[in-house]
């Protein structure tokens, strides 16, 4: 206890002092804990743009669909194959879907377009299309004859909302997929490659336009926590035949997961030297305490003060130092993580369309996973007591008489 209010009485002895050695733990906490909040936000934000919020974290198709999307390779929708589907706890929600592609056409313009049919209940669990309205209303029943465009696709064939949409395509087997439908809303989605190329229609009008009643080809999931779908993706698996092929998000956009670990490692390279700079600035800081101290070390070892006690009474109060700027740095990242995370940095210029380019939103979003804050609390923490065992080592071994006479 004795060592404790020492070291404690210690480190206030000298404000100046401890506070140059605490800021620059402040800053590291902070800088790196920022850094970090924005690319893990960044890469949050790309997989919910792709993934939660259009494809689901779990897709159920035929066997064979990933590798050839044609619909001879979509599968019956049966009542004991759906139930089977929903069987899992984890399962929030299975969305079925009908997708395939067509030539859309208004009076003047022709543009190839995706279909997707859709369950308008279910459908509301992923990409949420009422939610994304931008003009019109939405489907009232699954076999209403309309359709739902992306509002770049009007754009794009030069119609608006009221319109009649031509559908020309190929259906099940081979079969001839014509149809009309008027343009009923039109829908705005993070990502512009749907803006410019979606047509949605109720489940059962997709499926007739196709020739391919009571099909899917994709049952898409949404989950209760999107951090552990593999032991989902066993269970489900294990529950359904070969004739199915089940795939988590990381399977069907490996590119996507790739980029994101690329840039992960290109941001750890960044904070490794961003940790030898602040680990440096933390020794020179705890070398010239020690060194100011020198004499104040002689008097303390020609009293008899044993040297393993003197290094224990300097190494708590850099323990003490490391903590509380520690400590200091979470609280004061915490509120500039939390502004950016409601409030996300908009880009502008070709920054935004070069974001967009690649499907993502032109914004900067932050993330507030209490992880990011704790892990590099804890690193700064690791470091500073680790560059600071020279200065302590030298400080144990100080020769009393030359400190006095120094």
């Amino acid at each position: 206890m004795l060592t404790l209010k020492l070291a404690w009485r210690n480190i206030w002895r000298n404000k100046r002092r401890t506070l140059i050695t605490t800021t620059s733990i402040i800053i590291a906490v902070l800088l790196s804990s920022v850094m970090r909040s924005m690319q893990e936000g960044q890469y949050k934000d790309m997989i919910e743009s792709t993934v939660g919020t259009f494809s689901g974290y779990i897709q159920v198709h035929a066997k064979g669909y990933w590798d050839e999307k044609t619909l001879d390779n979509s599968f019956q929708a049966t009542d004991s194959l759906m139930k089977k589907l929903q069987t899992p706890e984890e399962v929030s929600g299975v969305v079925p879907r009908i997708e395939s592609f067509a030539l859309g056409a208004g009076k003047q313009q022709s543009r190839p377009v995706m279909v997707m049919g859709i369950d308008i209940e279910t459908e509301q669990l992923l990409s949420k299309p009422k939610e994304r309205l931008q003009k019109g209303s939405y489907f009232k029943s699954n076999s209403e004859q309309s359709v739902l465009v992306g509002h770049k696709v009007l754009q794009r064939l030069n119609m608006q909302v009221g319109d009649s949409l031509v559908l020309l395509g190929q259906g099940f087997r081979g079969m001839s997929a014509t149809g009309l439908y008027p343009i009923k809303g039109t829908l705005e989605f993070p990502n512009p490659e749907m803006n410019k190329n979606l047509v949605m229609l109720p489940l059962q009008t997709a499926q007739h336009f196709l020739a391919a009643d009571e099909r899917l080809t994709t049952a898409a999931f949404t989950v209760e926590n999107p951090e552990h779908i593999a032991p989902l993706v066993n269970q489900l698996k294990s529950n359904l035949t070969d004739d199915y092929e089940v795939m988590s998000w990381r399977e069907m956009m490996p590119s996507l997961v790739q980029s994101i670990e690329a840039d992960r490692g290109s941001g750890y390279i960044i904070l490794g030297v961003l940790y030898m700079v602040v680990g440096f600035g933390i020794l020179g800081t705890v070398l010239m305490m020690v060194t100011e101290r020198t004499y104040e070390f002689g008097i303390m070892l020609s009293v008899g003060t044993p040297q393993g006690k003197l290094a224990r009474i300097l190494s708590i109060e850099i323990l003490f130092i490391a903590m509380l700027g520690s400590a200091i740095g979470i609280l004061l990242s915490l509120p500039i993580t939390w502004y950016f995370h409601l409030n996300p940095i908009q880009l502008t210029g070709d920054m935004a369309v070069v974001t967009e380019s690649y499907g993502l939103q032109p914004i900067i979003p932050f993330s507030v996973e209490p992880s990011i804050f704790l892990s590099q609390a804890l690193v700064i923490f690791i470091i500073t007591l680790s560059f600071s065992l020279i200065p302590v080592i030298k400080a144990s071994n100080i020769n009393p008489v030359e400190a006095m006479r120094s």
